[in-house]
């Protein structure tokens, strides 16, 4: 019985990471660390079996492999105790979606169909998310998104997908309520990238600007990998707004920072989507004084968010985006919802009885309190910081 455990335990620890069925590169690193050595595996007999799912190629890489590390990082911590319960060991296995919609639905097949997880945290695009999560709506796992922040992600009446990230429309507010409050602003132009991510943040803006008295003078699109950003710059220069609203990732933001200091374009740029360490090695000084609304950052003096911080940066020696907290207390809060089944009594292996636990999780983690709505829907207040010489400063503390 001892050799079995111990075979489990090992297993368990094994850091899984498969591309749609291909083991993913073992060298994938990022923020200056290299990702520890994977191995293909699926279900194991008397563990947990928790699928991530997150782009570990492509251009949002970077991204998911923040997702990952943060991911095993728990994991590893749960393992070390013993296990969930202290007697039930977690099998971490992650597959590449490359950030490609139709790639996620393939990945998110094998870990339902082949790896038969219990749990899926993932994936990291909005588009991923609404395109995988009918799967694991239809086998009946319950999944957390720590990354997906479009709204239609929880309007679409799937009772098994969670969102553990603040929606566009919680961040879009936040960004007009501090640019109108402090700046008082009257008019603004949008800057966006044509994915269900940008275009959600589009028509949110469209609607809500109202509410603050804003006019939107100007909304310009642009599609990911684009490195010509004159056209759109020229247009919001001649709008002339009070401030730019970025909704986009930190690759474009970074060039369309650069490409607004080479063209004399100064003015304050907020927004959402593009907080990541990478920005700022990307965009250099052009990214000075952007500012960016989010729901956890290291500069906050919070005790969990410190230990969160320190634990990360000790691993993993550099910096990381908010989906590293969220993905990190993602594994803790179906940790809690397994606990509570088993000490209720329930079989937390039943999808649906695991769901209806995960529903009513009240988790006090790195990214503070975590409760969801009815729809699946975290709320919480939301910060605002700002570039200074390569730093994020807090210039809006939660509410």
């Amino acid at each position: 019985m001892k050799k079995t455990m111990a075979w489990i335990m090992a297993a368990a620890m094994c850091l899984t990471a498969t591309a749609c069925g291909s083991t993913a590169s073992s060298t994938a690193s990022t923020a200056g660390s290299t990702a520890a050595s994977t191995v293909e595996s699926s279900s194991v007999e008397g563990a947990f079996n928790l699928g991530l799912i997150c782009p570990l190629s492509g251009s949002s890489a970077v991204s998911g492999q923040i997702m990952q590390n943060a991911t095993k990082m728990a994991v590893d911590e749960i393992n070390a105790a013993g296990g969930i319960n202290g007697t039930i060991p977690i099998n971490l296995v992650a597959v590449d979606d490359e950030g490609v919609p139709a790639t996620s639905v393939t990945a998110m097949q094998k870990l339902v169909e082949q790896d038969k997880v219990n749990a899926v945290i993932g994936a990291q695009a909005s588009s991923c998310t609404l395109a995988n999560m009918e799967i694991t709506k239809a086998a009946k796992i319950p999944q957390i998104t720590p990354a997906s922040s479009n709204v239609a992600v929880t309007q679409s009446g799937n009772d098994y997908i969670y969102q553990l990230t603040a929606t566009d429309e919680l961040h879009m507010r936040n960004v007009m309520g501090y640019m109108v409050d402090e700046n008082n602003a009257k008019t603004f132009a949008i800057l966006y990238e044509s994915s269900d991510f940008g275009t959600g943040g589009f028509k949110i803006a469209s609607t809500v600007c109202d509410d603050f008295g804003l006019e939107m003078v100007d909304s310009e699109v642009y599609n990911s990998g684009d490195t010509d950003f004159s056209v759109p710059l020229g247009k919001i220069k001649q709008a002339n707004p009070d401030f730019v609203i970025f909704w986009g990732y930190h690759t474009e933001v970074a060039m369309i920072c650069r490409q607004m200091q080479q063209y004399g374009i100064d003015l304050p740029c907020i927004g959402q989507g593009y907080n990541s360490p990478e920005l700022t090695n990307l965009g250099g000084d052009a990214v000075n004084g952007v500012m960016i609304s989010t729901a956890f950052d290291a500069a906050n003096p919070d005790e969990k968010v410190q230990e969160f911080d320190k634990k990360y940066n000790e691993l993993y020696g550099g910096g990381y985006d908010q989906n590293a907290p969220q993905s990190y207390d993602a594994v803790y809060i179906i940790k809690d919802a397994v606990e509570r089944c088993i000490a209720d009594g329930k079989d937390y292996t039943d999808g649906e009885t695991l769901n209806s636990y995960i529903g009513n999780t009240q988790w006090q983690g790195a990214t503070g309190l975590t409760t969801f709505d009815e729809n699946g829907r975290m709320d919480k207040d939301l910060l605002v910081i700002a570039i200074e010489n390569g730093e994020h400063v807090i210039v809006k503390n939660y509410n």
